[in-house]
């Protein structure tokens, strides 16, 4: 799947267009993907390099997502 490029203003909206909310001067790309039968996405800053996870639209900690591909 290939990678879209989306901003957001804040880390809980990653498919709205703005900048990165912890720097406030990158942009974010997002990637969605299929992990263990559930849709994640992934967000980073192209400057700061802050990263996020969600599922569902909630923000994720990392472990969770650590989680699924490990039972996989």
């Amino acid at each position: 799947m290939a990678p879209t490029v989306a901003s957001t203003d804040t880390p809980s909206m990653p498919e709205r267009t703005g900048t990165c909310p912890n720097c406030k001067q990158g942009d974010l790309i997002t990637i969605s993907l299929a992990v263990s039968d559930r849709d994640l996405t992934f967000t980073t800053c192209h400057l700061c390099e802050s990263k996020w996870w969600y599922q569902a639209g909630e923000l994720v900690p990392l472990s969770s997502v650590i989680d699924l591909v490990v039972k996989k």
